[in-house]
């Protein structure tokens, strides 16, 4: 789950400069009130200050240390005006920027003398936000491109780099391509390649000899010929709005009558695509269908498809999930007497809102750190500088919240239920999960509590994660009936 403006209570930030040799250090900016963020040019001065107060923003640039701020732009927390500095040219006064062009984020250029600030349209998407970090050369001295958000991946707009980025789908077809690193001269570089069936891969680029060299292998038991292609779908929520899903099957599977696993991502504002996912294609190795859906309120659409998930949990952005589930059953994929619906974070509250609240639709259903009471979310986040944001972007009513909660629709599951939650849990707190458990077992609920003692959030310790791993395999095995 990621909640916009996350973070804790005010401790705004200064920019130092250490010596590696000696120790020293130096502030070059000392900390201003309300200001969390700073950003350099490529001279290394600090140019840029990023403002909040509430859930006001301000752009500010000062033009040299020590001088006075002037502010560039004001905007609101997940409005459409959002101006969000991403990155210096060479040139000191070119500022590049990521805001909305025809209701989808893109990246402009701005000439900081220019006095309207106009904005520069350099790279857009006619169907889909682009977001990502500036690729900067030092040899032309000049910003050359993109790494976007799917998986690191270069948009160059420089030729001599495009011709380059066009050349990698010849060699390595299957995957997204990611030139991480270049030599001083710019001949030799790193690949990161990865993709639906590409579970990682490092490349030794060598231009001179147009050449790519192996070097490094991110799961190195997970080659492309046990992994399943993932395949783009689409199909209508009951309003009409579009969505786009992704459906992984079992290798070699004639997709009919498959047991099968709903499966929201966490976020909400985020997304999923065919780049390699370790969940999906291990629900897949073991015999099960896998639809992951971006329902309205998932990043990479535009703004208003962002928005129309603001305070919409548990509404529309539920039943986009469940009409996911109604088309597999239309189009004969699924069997309907066999699906669960599994779900992390966000996705976790999702799994446990299916069961509460269409309870004949899965037979099971599976929650990792998932949210169970926004009442209590909401209100966690009090003590922090970030709350009016939390509630932009959840709610502040508390009584509708709690009714939106899983924990408030208990005795309307039926099926069996698998909690599993960190104690280090610092994103959602690990009492989402153990009032949940309380609440069902009160209840005489069939339902398996899973705690990972000093687990964080993202299973980032791997005995967790084969725990987690192991815990699902058994669970669906015993409630889908498949060995």
């Amino acid at each position: 789950m990621q909640i916009q403006g996350l973070g804790s209570k005010p401790q705004y930030e200064s920019v130092i400069k250490v010596s590696f040799k000696t120790g020293a250090i130096k502030t070059l900016q000392p900390a201003r009130m309300h200001i969390g963020d700073w950003l350099t040019d490529r001279q290394h001065n600090v140019r840029i200050g990023i403002y909040r107060d509430d859930t006001s923003y301000r752009i500010y640039e000062q033009k040299a240390a020590g001088e006075d701020l002037r502010i560039l732009w004001e905007f609101e927390a997940l409005a459409e005006d959002v101006i969000w500095p991403i990155g210096f040219d060479h040139d000191p006064n070119i500022l590049y920027v990521s805001a909305y062009h025809q209701g989808l984020k893109a990246i402009f250029k701005v000439n900081l003398t220019d006095p309207k600030l106009t904005k520069e349209l350099v790279f857009h998407n006619e169907n889909y936000d682009v977001e990502g970090w500036l690729v900067y050369s030092e040899l032309k001295q000049k910003v050359i491109g993109l790494s976007t958000d799917i998986e690191g991946e270069y948009l160059f707009w420089d030729q001599d780099y495009i011709k380059l980025n066009n050349g990698l789908p010849a060699a390595l077809p299957e995957s997204h391509n990611a030139i991480t690193q270049f030599s001083n001269d710019e001949r030799r570089y790193i690949v990161y390649a990865t993709g639906p069936i590409e579970s990682g891969a490092y490349y030794f680029g060598n231009r001179d000899q147009n050449a790519l060299y192996p070097v490094a292998y991110r799961y190195s038991q997970l080659p492309p010929e046990l992994l399943s292609t993932p395949k783009t779908v689409n199909y209508q929520a009951r309003d009409g709005l579009a969505i786009e899903a992704f459906l992984t099957t079992p290798k070699d599977a004639i997709a009919k009558n498959l047991p099968t696993i709903i499966f929201p991502h966490g976020g909400p504002i985020s997304y999923d695509s065919t780049t390699f996912d370790y969940w999906a294609q291990f629900l897949a190795n073991r015999g099960y269908a896998v639809l992951q859906m971006n329902f309205r309120g998932s990043a990479g659409y535009g703004f208003n498809f962002m928005s129309s998930g603001l305070k919409n949990w548990g509404l529309e952005m539920q039943t986009d999930i469940e009409d996911g589930a109604h088309w597999l059953i239309s189009q004969g994929i699924s069997d309907p007497k066999r699906m669960c619906i599994v779900g992390a974070s966000y996705g976790g509250y999702a799994a446990l809102m299916g069961v509460a609240i269409t309870p004949d639709l899965y037979q099971c259903a599976i929650s990792v750190a998932g949210v169970t009471d926004l009442e209590e979310l909401v209100k966690s986040s009090r003590g922090y500088d970030n709350s009016k944001i939390v509630k932009k972007q959840i709610g502040d009513d508390y009584d509708d919240l709690y009714q939106r909660s899983p924990i408030s629709k208990v005795a309307s599951i039926k099926v069996p239920v698998l909690l599993i939650h960190g104690t280090k849990d610092r994103v959602v707190r690990v009492e989402q999960s153990e009032k949940m458990y309380d609440a069902l077992k009160d209840l005489q609920k069939p339902v398996k509590y899973i705690e990972l003692e000093n687990g964080d959030h993202y299973l980032s310790n791997n005995q967790h994660r084969l725990t987690t791993f192991i815990e699902i395999e058994r669970f669906l095995a015993a409630n889908l009936g498949v060995q």
